[in-house]
C-alpha cells in the first residue's frame, strides 16, 4: 500500500468504479474524492460526453473540493478537459473530433454488420441508440437511458458485443472501436483510445508513468479497461464503487503529502 500511496496522480474509471452504470456519484464517494484531491491529482476517464460527466460526477463533489487537481477525460480520452483558474471552470484542453463524413461511414458500418448478423434491436428501448459525442459515436444497445437493471441482462459475458465489433473492424479499420459500459461500444480516431489519457497526463504534469496509478473494474482480458495495463502503470481492479471507496481510504490513510508542480 505504502508503494500506492506514493503516486501522484490516482486514475479512476467512471462507470462501475466510481459509480453505478450511468448512475450520479454518492455522497460518501463525493466526500472521498474531495479528500483525495487535496492530497492527489485525480483523473476521471470514461466513454460519456461532458455533459454526462457534469450531471453525473461534477455535480455530486462538494464545493469545497480542490478542483485544480482534477483532470476530466471524455469519450475514451478523446477529448481532455482542465480545470481553467481564471475562468474557474472546466475548459477544453484537446479534442479529437469525428467528421461528418466519419460519422456516416461509422453508421452505415454499423447497419453492415447488423445485417450480416441478423442482429434484431430489443422491443423495447431508452432513449438514443446512437449517440454522436463529436468525438466518439456510441451504440447503446437499450438506448442512453436505460435502466441499469435492464442492461446487465443484456450482454452480461459481452459475446453479443464482441462479435459485432469484430465484424466492424474489418469494416473500419481506420478507427478505433472498443467495449463501453454494460451495452455500450464506442469509437473514435484511430489512435484515441482510453491510454492517452496516460501520454496527455504526462506532457501537462511532467509526471512519469511509475507516478501514476489506474483503478477500474474491467480489468480482465475483453474489459474495457484492460488496454490500460499496456502502458505499463500500475493498474488496480475493483469489484465496483464499494471496493473503490475502501482503496481511496487506504490511500488517504497512508499518504504523505508530495509537493506538486504548479499547473
Amino acid at each position: 500500500m505504502n508503494s500506492i500511496s506514493h503516486k501522484k496522480i490516482i486514475i479512476f474509471d467512471l462507470d462501475g468504479t466510481l459509480t453505478k452504470s450511468k448512475s450520479d456519484l454518492d455522497h460518501e464517494m463525493a466526500s472521498l474524492i474531495c479528500e483525495l484531491l487535496r492530497l492527489r491529482y485525480v483523473a476521471v476517464t470514461s466513454g460519456c460526453s461532458f455533459q454526462q460527466f457534469e450531471s453525473q460526477f461534477l455535480s455530486g463533489l462538494p464545493g469545497s473540493s480542490n478542483l485544480r487537481n482534477l483532470l476530466l477525460f471524455l469519450t475514451c480520452s478523446a477529448s481532455g478537459y482542465y480545470f481553467d483558474r481564471k475562468r474557474r471552470r472546466f475548459s477544453q484542453a484537446y479534442t479529437n473530433l469525428l467528421s461528418v463524413q466519419d460519422i456516416k461511414k461509422i453508421l452505415r458500418s454499423f447497419q453492415r454488420v447488423f445485417a450480416e448478423t441478423e442482429y434484431v434491436h430489443p422491443a423495447k428501448t431508452y432513449g438514443p441508440v446512437f449517440e454522436n459525442r463529436g468525438s466518439q459515436l456510441t451504440f447503446s444497445a437499450l438506448g442512453q437511458k436505460a435502466p441499469l437493471r435492464f442492461k446487465r441482462k443484456w450482454d452480461p459475458n459481452q459475446q453479443k458485443r464482441l462479435r459485432i465489433r469484430r465484424l466492424l473492424r474489418t469494416q473500419l479499420p481506420d478507427f478505433e472501436i472498443s467495449i463501453g459500459g454494460t451495452t455500450s461500444i464506442d469509437v473514435t480516431r484511430k489512435g484515441v483510445d482510453k491510454t492517452l489519457c496516460v501520454k496527455k497526463l504526462k506532457e501537462h504534469l511532467g509526471v512519469e508513468r511509475n507516478d501514476m496509478l489506474f483503478v477500474g473494474d474491467a480489468l480482465f482480458r475483453g474489459g474495457n479497461d484492460y488496454i490500460m495495463k499496456s502502458t505499463g502503470i500500475r493498474c488496480i481492479s475493483v469489484s465496483g464503487p464499494k471496493e473503490t471507496k475502501e482503496l481511496i481510504r487506504r490511500i488517504i490513510q497512508n499518504v504523505k503529502v508530495v509537493p506538486f508542480p504548479d499547473t
